[in-house]
């Protein structure tokens, strides 16, 4: 599943939402989450270290390894 921003406000915008919501693989649903300006920022700021290999990350199969271990 993948999650997109689409700017309702614009015409452009509710059109397009209008014609996703047509498709019988696109499904909308209610949340009251809300992700704040100060989430979004560290999500990026993570984001970023990852993609420039400043944090290390790790494959599934490393991880189940690991969780063997203990």
């Amino acid at each position: 599943m993948r999650t997109v921003q689409i700017d309702d406000s614009t015409s452009k915008g509710k059109a397009l939402i209008a014609y996703l919501l047509t498709l019988d693989f696109v499904k909308e649903e209610d949340s009251d989450f809300v992700l704040t300006d100060e989430h979004r920022q560290i999500l990026n700021e993570r984001r970023e270290n990852r993609m420039t290999g400043k944090s290390k990350t790790y494959t599934w199969n490393e991880i189940k390894a690991s969780l063997g271990n203990k």
